[in-house]
């Protein structure tokens, strides 16, 4: 019997040795592709919220005013919500002259209904959106959910404001921007997100003399 339970057990341990080494082996096979797959699709929002720009390009003086906006927010004493914002990345954008005509912000919220809200924003040297992505968001199917559509996000195109507001009884003023039915939370969390664009992309803007 003795002989029998250690041949159940070490025919438990090649088979589990087997299927660990066969999964590690197939995500080493798919992880690159991934890699790129995923790279791919925040590459092409670059390009969709700032479809006039040629160049997409990180600059060290940027990354160090991203890196020292956490400050910023403390000493401007800046409103993001609970959680408040990250802002993941930003790229200096310029046309086929290389002329500068603005930036393209990537940033999340953690205040969402459903978690993380991770925006790509185009904001040009007007500090006016020219374009959004939902590159991840997981709120409920019929409410949350609509953020991704153009009827919402198409509210923030092309206005010339600091920052904007979320209303539940009608926009009347163009910082004003309708709370997604049923969706407050995640109306909020999406234009904190925005706002947050719209701040450290003017911390450029002033920190260059734009």
């Amino acid at each position: 019997m003795k002989k029998n339970l250690l041949k159940d057990i070490l025919v438990f341990v090649v088979i589990t040795v087997a299927a660990s080494l066969s999964l590690a082996m197939v995500n080493s096979i798919t992880k690159d592709p991934i890699a790129r797959q995923n790279e791919k699709i925040i590459q092409d929002s670059y390009r969709s919220v700032f479809k006039e720009g040629q160049n997409f390009d990180n600059n060290k003086q940027i990354n160090q005013l991203v890196k020292n906006f956490p400050n910023v927010i403390k000493d401007k004493k800046y409103n993001f919500g609970e959680n408040g914002i990250v802002i993941d990345d930003v790229l200096v954008v310029t046309n086929d002259k290389k002329e500068l005509i603005g930036h393209v912000v990537k940033v999340t919220t953690e205040d969402g209904y459903g978690g993380d809200i991770t925006l790509v924003v185009g904001i040009d040297t007007n500090n006016e959106i020219t374009g959004i992505e939902v590159l991840s968001i997981d709120e409920t199917v019929g409410l949350g959910m609509n953020a991704k559509n153009d009827n919402f996000k198409n509210q923030y195109y092309h206005k010339s404001v600091t920052d904007f507001k979320i209303t539940k009884t009608g926009k009347q003023n163009e910082d004003e921007i309708d709370a997604l039915s049923g969706a407050t939370i995640t109306s909020s969390a999406f234009n904190n997100a925005i706002n947050g664009a719209l701040a450290i992309n003017q911390e450029i803007k002033e920190a260059n003399h734009e």
